[in-house]
């Protein structure tokens, strides 16, 4: 039998690589399933970074997180969920604001956004949680560290042939990998590395090595927005309560400040550039066309999607999260979405920081990414709502346990650290936990 599928993969590998690639995917999960169901759930997180797309409308990554979303349905319990309700009361919050746009702009991918958007953010934490409280949590996250890092090495491989054979870097690019997907992806893990933790059991070492491999990938696409949402993110670990790891490192700092700083130079030359089709200058173009597109329906939007209808001059996805939100479902629609931003971002801080600070630092990147550029994109729409299910569902198998993390063990990452500065922690440190 397993030569038989190998025989058929080969063929299609020939033939059409699409399909052998889904063809492939499709046994991983039937055998995963065979095993453990929330194997399934574990293959979701790698295969956000999928982007095949099925059909023309839906990725590889929509079809695994949607399946993997029926079994987190059958192995979820209610009760030791429960702490992570509110999170799901505020996305059906911002599905019922985009009921009115579904009911004034009737035609087909408006209503499967709808449900596509439902997937990415209800379902992921369903998968999320599963991973975590099965106690998958650091299977899953090693698989995704060991995709990203071969993804940051093929990315500076391919600058430094640029610069070997046309004298310069550009902007990398992979096979079904866009530059800013592959820096926003880079971003992500690079933040969750640097919050480090400790149910995940990395060492510094590995840390450090995550760290570089990102921000070298990061470079080397020239993703600028990717970079600005890293800092944002390193800084919103550094904010938190640090029991969790000790000290942390300022020397990051020395390294992001001035990264900023050429970041935000770059973009203002290319504003003041006479180049009106540069990045930046096109984004200005866009942002002017969503407006005029957001005065056709202010209050309910004309519609998800509607860049795919022919209604409009214009046709394009509009690179702000807000700005596709206002066009999509007016300002009922971009209402219901910051509302479920700042509902996640005041559940999470007030979540304990042993779970808590990587899954609201994870949120406030992808926050950041999407003011530059798409925000609802599978992969990178879900992944951030995996983590934050990843983070309630270690939670309650830690609480299931009776698992508790001590200030004594959280130090030994940083070998400076004392009673001193792990003491004032103490007063958020929840022993039930």
């Amino acid at each position: 039998m397993l030569l038989l599928v190998g025989l058929v993969l080969g063929v299609l590998v020939v033939a059409n690589r699409t399909l052998a690639v889904m063809s492939a995917l499709a046994v991983l999960l039937v055998g995963a399933a065979a095993i453990d169901l929330a194997l399934v759930c574990v293959v979701a997180v790698p295969a956000s970074l999928v982007m095949i797309r099925v059909g023309g409308f839906l990725s590889v990554a929509d079809v695994v997180l949607a399946g993997a979303a029926v079994i987190a349905i059958v192995l979820m319990s209610a009760r030791e969920a429960r702490p992570m309700q509110p999170l799901i009361w505020l996305a059906v919050g911002y599905l019922a604001s985009l009921v009115p746009t579904l009911m004034l702009n009737i035609y087909a991918a408006n209503l499967i956004e709808w449900g596509h958007e439902a997937v990415l953010v209800i379902g992921s934490l369903m998968v999320g949680w599963v991973i975590g409280r099965q106690d998958k949590a650091r299977a899953a996250l090693n698989i995704f560290v060991v995709v990203c890092v071969v993804m940051a090495v093929s990315a500076v491989g391919v600058g430094l042939v640029q610069l070997a054979t046309q004298g310069a870097f550009g902007p990398v690019y992979l096979p079904y990998l866009h530059k800013n997907l592959i820096g926003d992806c880079l971003a992500s893990l690079l933040v969750i590395a640097y919050a480090k933790p400790v149910w995940l059991g990395w060492g510094q070492r590995t840390v450090w090595i995550i760290m570089i491999c990102c921000a070298a990938g990061m470079a080397a696409a020239q993703s600028r927005q990717a970079i600005l949402s890293a800092i944002v993110g390193v800084a919103v670990v550094n904010l938190r309560p640090r029991i969790q790891t000790g000290r942390r490192s300022r020397l990051i700092w020395f390294v992001a400040i001035p990264v900023a700083i050429f970041v935000v130079n770059a973009v203002n030359a290319q504003l003041q550039s006479s180049n009106q089709f540069n990045s930046a200058n096109q984004r200005i173009m866009w942002f002017r066309q969503s407006v005029e597109i957001w005065q056709h329906s202010p209050i309910f939007g004309v519609g998800l999607r509607w860049w795919y209808t022919a209604r409009f001059d214009a046709s394009f996805q509009p690179p702000n999260a807000e700005f596709e939100m206002i066009t999509s479902g007016g300002i009922a629609g971009l209402a219901g979405f910051l509302v479920l931003f700042l509902g996640a971002t005041w559940v999470l801080a007030k979540m304990d920081p042993v779970y808590g600070t990587v899954a609201l630092a994870t949120v406030l990147t992808r926050f950041t990414q999407g003011q530059f550029d798409l925000y609802w994109v599978a992969g990178q729409a879900s992944f951030l709502w995996i983590v934050v299910g990843i983070a309630f569902g270690v939670q309650a198998r830690d609480l299931r346990l009776g698992r508790r993390y001590s200030p004594v063990d959280l130090s030994r990452g940083s070998p400076r650290s004392s009673a001193r500065h792990l003491r004032p922690s103490l007063r958020h440190w929840s022993p039930a936990q």
